[in-house]
C-alpha cells in the first residue's frame, strides 16, 4: 500500500534488515513471533521520532504501554528477502497514542503486512494511565497520518 507523499513523508523508518533462514517456521516462512518482535523493536524509533526516548522515559518516568494490537499478514516473508518497516502515528489523544506500522519487501515493494498498536501512557512508578507531556502531545498530533489512507 503507497500512501500519497504528504503521508509517506509523516512515516518513519523504523527497520531494515533481511529475513534470516532461522527465522523460518515448517511451511517455509517467517514466523509470526518475528514478525511481532520487529514492531516491537520499531515501536522505540516511532516513540523516540515524537520525543519519547529512553531519556525521556527515564527522566520522567512514563511511556505508552502497549494494550492492543492488530495485525495483518498480507504477502509471505521469505528467508533472504530484505525488509523495511514504516511506522507512523495514527491517534494521538490526552493518554493514548496509536501507531501504525508497515512491513515492506524492498525488491517488490509488496507489503508483507500492518500492523496497529493501541497504547495508554503510563506512569511507571503508580502503573497506571497519566496524560501524555503536552510537547510529545502536540508532536504526535502534527504527525498524524490520515486514518483513510491505512
Amino acid at each position: 500500500m503507497m500512501l500519497p507523499d504528504k503521508e509517506e513523508s509523516l512515516l518513519v523508518e523504523t527497520y531494515l534488515g533481511r529475513v534470516a533462514p532461522l527465522e523460518c517456521d515448517h511451511l517455509g516462512h517467517m514466523n509470526v513471533q518475528f514478525y511481532v518482535a520487529r514492531v516491537s523493536d520499531a515501536a522505540w524509533h516511532v516513540m523516540a521520532s515524537i520525543g519519547i526516548t529512553p531519556a525521556f522515559i527515564r527522566e520522567r518516568r512514563q511511556a505508552p504501554a502497549a494494550v492492543r494490537q492488530e495485525i495483518s499478514y498480507l504477502k509471505e516473508a521469505l528467508a533472504g528477502d530484505i525488509l523495511r518497516m514504516d511506522s507512523g502515528v495514527v491517534e494521538a489523544s490526552d493518554r493514548k497514542l496509536t501507531f501504525f506500522h508497515r512491513l515492506t519487501k524492498v525488491e517488490t515493494e509488496q507489503v508483507v503486512m500492518t500492523s496497529k498498536v493501541f497504547t495508554v501512557n503510563m506512569d511507571l512508578d503508580a502503573r497506571r494511565s497519566t496524560l501524555l507531556d503536552p510537547a510529545v502531545l502536540a508532536l504526535a498530533r502534527a504527525r498524524l497520518l490520515p486514518q483513510d489512507a491505512l
